[in-house]
């Protein structure tokens, strides 16, 4: 492997070991470099093993991967990597699915493998992994051979790093076991990488915290996707759970209503969220309880300003319909807003309204998502649930 030396301050934080470089951070020159390639990275004291891809258009074109500490080569590395994540992963006896691999958390920057009751789905961002592909997807064959295993690639996630386009394998309905509740995700509506296992945790608490309180009688499902919040409200004792979203969900919650013996207990309007709120207000619809999980506001730190502006806008609408001693879930998967910027969005909304709030409980993201701090980039999911009062 050939050699790239970081410059001093860089240097300095390998060895607090930070994962990502960029351009500036590299002392040597390395447009000489091919897409990909595994490299010598020189620290301070140590040496680590990583790839570099000079063709990244924005962000970190510089990923450490493990001290170099063998001579292992890059796949040995690889299936190491893996082999560690499959292990930690088997520690959560109760997570029949889950996220096995989560890019930087396990080490392998750029790589994203879900584990389904059908599938492993498997989709790669960087070109330094992208070069093992087929070695990837053989490991995986083989560790879950009861599964099908398939490249999933989203090409809006690889083109930062010029990565080629290739046909993606059809597939079936994605089926889902997670707390003990079923899914099914069609293939036509399926989003990123099938599911989001990430807020499994926020919603068993959610649930359990129902169980403790007298019982409800509607709730909403904000941005439900395939309804996973809805269900656990339904299974916590509310009575009845709308399901809104503005993709075409109503086959998908369907179908997960009937596979939960929750049939005649849920609905789905299909809108824009915002503006079933404001119909909502205008017929003086109220509810017991409402969880607001949308999509993320802010694909980039530099516009977590505005999408703190689309928080508070949207806690504001959603206060205004739940009735006295509701209760209000904001959740957020938005990179770069904190938890304290989050409740702050909702602090204001309820100032906005004329409500006081009680905050009841706070959350964070599964063990299958790994992060070391709150102040690691990999912390990114946040769960508030508050108590909403005239």
């Amino acid at each position: 492997m050939r050699e790239i030396s970081l410059r001093e301050a860089a240097a300095r934080q390998l060895s607090q070991y930070c994962s990502s470089f960029y351009e500036r951070d590299i002392e040597t020159s390395f447009r000489s470099f091919t897409p990909g390639e595994w490299v010598i990275v020189k620290g301070k004291k140590r040496e680590f093993i990583g790839f570099i891809n000079p063709l990244v258009t924005q962000g970190p074109c510089l990923r450490v991967v493990c001290e170099k500490n063998s001579e292992r080569t890059p796949l040995e590395i690889i299936e190491y990597l893996l082999s560690k994540s499959l292990k930690k992963r088997s520690k959560y006896i109760d997570y029949k699915n889950y996220r096995l691999c989560y890019g930087d958390s396990d080490f392998l920057p750029g790589l994203i493998v879900d584990v389904f009751q059908n599938y492993v789905l498997i989709q790669i961002n960087t070109a330094g992994l992208d070069k093992y592909r087929s070695e990837i997807k053989d490991f995986l064959i083989k560790s879950y051979p009861s599964k099908k295993v398939v490249l999933f690639d989203k090409a809006e996630y690889r083109k930062n790093e010029v990565l080629p386009e290739y046909e993606v394998e059809e597939i079936s309905d994605v089926e889902i076991l997670e707390n003990d509740f079923k899914y099914s995700v069609s293939a036509k509506t399926i989003q990123k990488v099938g599911y989001y296992f990430d807020h499994r945790e926020n919603r068993l608490k959610l649930e359990n915290f129902l169980k403790r309180i007298e019982s409800l009688e509607s709730g909403v499902d904000l941005f439900s996707y395939v309804g996973s919040w809805g269900l656990h409200l339904l299974r916590g004792g509310v009575g009845k759970v709308e399901f809104v979203d503005q993709a075409d969900m109503q086959t998908n919650i369907e179908n997960n209503l009937k596979l939960n013996n929750f049939e005649g207990r849920g609905s789905f309007t299909r809108s824009d969220v915002f503006s079933y709120l404001e119909q909502c207000l205008q017929n003086n619809n109220k509810f017991d309880i409402i969880v607001s999980d949308p999509p993320a506001f802010s694909k980039s730190e530099r516009n977590v300003k505005k999408a703190l502006g689309g928080y508070e806008k949207l806690h504001t609408k959603a206060l205004k319909v739940i009735k006295d001693n509701g209760y209000y879930i904001a959740a957020s998967c938005t990179h770069g807003v904190s938890l304290e910027d989050l409740d702050r969005t909702v602090s204001n909304a309820s100032l906005n309204v004329g409500k006081t709030l009680s905050l009841l409980d706070i959350g964070v993201q599964g063990f299958d998502h790994p992060f070391e701090s709150l102040k690691s980039k990999a912390f990114y999911i946040k769960y508030l649930l508050y108590q909403v009062c005239e």
